[in-house]
């Protein structure tokens, strides 16, 4: 029975589950791409005396319906001659469905690898496959085994043709004519639906196979590694073979498993790669690669590539000595098994000043491999060299690090760059800059209260920043600190005492405040006035205004100089509201005087626009004069109207509510000039109209 079938042949090729079920949709052959709608993925090869289909159900369900029922081969004939054939030809070309062989016809199968696991895909009481240390057992162990048993059936009718037809899954139609199109359909009719599949094939059709491109090899010690361009011959090859030969001509198959295209997931699938073991290093050998379709057909080989293995290391390399007999350079040698010397391709010395790196390559050009020795010309004060033995596959064996030190007797270069500063609370910060000699140990800091006493040392072990921070007493009649710095080299060579650097030592006492002059209120704004307070170090002035909240705002800095009088105006008022000022004196520490007493001053308020007169209306017969004006502002609580009699005053005449008036004291033969102004509810007034002058 098949079901007590065991399989003998252990899948050793990763493959991807995935891939398997959609195989048959993606290859194309002279043919267009099946409906995503239709159930079974169709493929053909047309030839000149036939068409052989190849298919696959899209799904599990519908592969166990198939085995079930079987597939019917119906065939259209929709061309002929050029001409299309209207009704449409239709002939059924399988007289039974076609099924999957009856369980015992599987036993003829035992030699064929694939026909064991389809066997046991379709009949097995159990179906497990060893395929450990692989990436596809991550997806079997989580896939039904029903969905197991679909994808590895169909994986192994891609693999050999002769299973494909033992499982249903193939057809040779050779009854074809010459210049005819034909549609073929794949049928599966069960008593409640009907699955179907369908392609498009012109037998006259070239079909020609192309040749791999892109193959390259590469060689680690015995293993070669292949690489071949796969991603566009994804509609037409299955699998690969990948041929060897020793001599260049006559080429046998690496293994009787062909390999299988790859994607795994989150990789590029371009490219496949092979791997293979030569069985002699040194020895050169050819390499090609050919496509495999489903339908068991080999395409063309592809270029020859060529390969050759090379021995591997399996030695270190150790530095025996690196002495210097001049202080000038240092001689290095080391040791590695000359047996061994095939597998390179030479030698680099690096150095680095220590020893966890960086390592630099000193020697200008790759050492032969029998070099032994190397000495270096430019070394400098510490050295730890490490040797690389550079094999042929291209892989690195490095030696442990090696100490080598040069006799110091030339004293550091003198600190330079000194810099620093002292704050407020006595504390002190100088920096300077690191010198560039390569083996500096540290630095020595001294520091004097005059210039003319001697220096005193104000560090014990020397320090190793760049960075000195010290703490004086401001309460004395020094005006400034003296530091002096020393450079120190890992063999203790000293260098000179820098340039003294005098800092100055903060002054406490705050300069007084300036004095006010009288403050002016203007339209434009409120000019202010100082003078200084009799301090001779201050160095600016900071005028500030009390702000909506409360708070001071800064409003102006001014340098100090040799002016008596200091002038500001606050032109960044909005309103009319009394402001408050104060300014305070700044002095060479930075030290703040005591603000000035508090001043105030506004902004005076701007008139509002005129009033618009209209030409006065004389009236000889009511002896009367009317006036008429508009005004388009708001708030208005009333007019005052101004007037002059002939060449007198222009004088307040009356003041009214409404927008014109009627002046019935008037006498005749007199001239009369008369202007308005508006009065706010504010108090605010208007500017005065123009004059309007009218004789009675």
């Amino acid at each position: 029975m098949i079901g007590n079938y065991t399989m003998l042949y252990r899948i050793k090729i990763a493959f991807c589950i995935v891939g398997m079920v959609a195989l048959m949709v993606t290859h194309t052959v002279a043919q267009q791409v099946p409906k995503a709608e239709e159930d079974i993925a169709v493929i053909a090869r047309p030839s000149i005396d036939s068409i052989t289909l190849r298919w696959a159900p899209l799904s599990v369900d519908h592969w166990r319906t198939a085995n079930a029922y079987g597939y019917s081969v119906e065939r259209f004939t929709l061309v002929r001659n050029g001409k299309v054939i209207r009704p449409v030809e239709r002939k059924l070309l399988t007289n039974v469905p076609l099924k999957p062989l009856p369980e015992e016809q599987w036993e003829k199968f035992m030699g064929n690898k694939y026909g064991m696991i389809t066997a046991q895909a379709l009949y097995g009481e159990t179906f497990e496959l060893d395929i450990a240390h692989t990436d596809i057992m991550q997806i079997v162990n989580k896939a039904q085994e029903n969905e197991q048993r679909y994808s590895i059936a169909l994986f192994c009718a891609d693999m050999s043709p002769v299973i494909a037809k033992a499982q249903g899954l193939y057809f040779a139609d050779k009854q074809i004519e010459k210049n005819v199109k034909y549609l073929y359909r794949i049928s599966v009719i069960t008593s409640t639906d009907t699955l179907r599949g369908s392609i498009f094939t012109d037998p006259q059709q070239k079909y020609i196979l192309p040749a791999v491109a892109e193959v390259s090899g590469q060689t680690t010690g015995s293993a070669v590694t292949l690489r071949w361009k796969q991603s566009d011959y994804s509609s037409l090859y299955t699998t690969y073979s990948v041929e060897r030969s020793e001599d260049g001509k006559t080429f046998i198959q690496v293994s009787d498993v062909p390999g299988v295209t790859l994607s795994k997931q989150g990789q590029d699938s371009k490219y496949q790669y092979a791997v293979d073991t030569l069985a002699v290093t040194g020895k050169e050998y050819s390499y090609r690669v050919r496509g495999i379709t489903p339908f068991g057909e080999y395409g063309p080989a592809s270029s020859i590539v060529k390969v050759k293995g090379n021995k591997t290391v399996t030695s270190s390399v150790f530095i025996t000595s690196a002495l210097s007999t001049d202080n000038k350079s240092i001689d290095i040698q080391w040791e590695f098994p000359e047996a061994e010397n095939e597998a390179l391709a030479g030698f680099e010395v690096t150095r680095s000043a220590t020893s966890s790196g960086p390592y630099k390559t000193i020697s200008k050009s790759i050492l032969p491999p029998a070099a032994r020795y190397f000495t270096d010309t430019t070394p400098q004060h510490s050295n730890y060299y490490k040797l690389k033995a550079k094999t042929l596959d291209g892989t690195e064996v490095i030696s442990m690090p090696y100490l080598a030190m040069l006799v110091d007797s030339i004293p550091p270069a003198i600190p330079v760059g000194l810099k620093g500063k002292v704050d407020d609370y006595g504390n002190v910060s100088i920096s300077w800059k690191p010198n560039t000699d390569a083996d500096i140990y540290g630095y020595r800091i001294y520091r004097a209260y005059y210039q003319s006493e001697e220096f005193a040392l104000m560090t014990g072990e020397p320090l190793k920043d760049t960075v000195f921070t010290d703490r004086v007493q401001l309460q004395s009649l020094n005006e400034k600190i003296h530091y002096q710095v020393m450079a120190i080299d890992k063999n203790q060579n000293h260098s000179g005492l820098s340039a003294i650097l005098s800092l100055a030592l903060p002054d406490k006492v705050p300069p007084m405040s300036p004095v006010w002059r009288p403050v002016k209120s203007t339209k434009e704004g409120v000019i202010l006035t100082w003078e200084p307070g009799g301090s001779q170090d201050v160095v600016k002035y900071e005028l500030y205004r009390k702000g909506d909240q409360g708070q001071w705002m800064r409003l102006v800095t001014k340098a100090a100089g040799t002016d008596s009088i200091y002038t500001y105006t606050d032109q960044h008022l909005t309103g009319s509201d009394v402001q408050h000022y104060t300014v305070v004196a700044i002095d060479e520490s930075n030290l703040e005087s005591p603000p000035a007493p508090v001043v105030t001053g506004f902004m005076l308020p701007k008139p509002k626009t005129a009033v618009s007169m209209a030409q006065p209306t004389v009236n000889l017969e009511k002896k009367t004069i009317l006036l008429n004006w508009t005004y388009d502002q708001s708030n208005v609580a009333s007019y005052r109207i101004y007037r002059k009699i002939n060449d007198g005053a222009m004088q307040l005449y009356r003041t009214v509510k409404e927008k014109q008036f009627v002046d019935s004291g008037v006498v005749t033969g007199t001239k009369y000039s008369y202007r308005v102004m508006a009065v706010f509810n504010s108090g605010a007034l208007s500017e005065m109209s123009k004059i309007e002058t009218v004789g009675f």
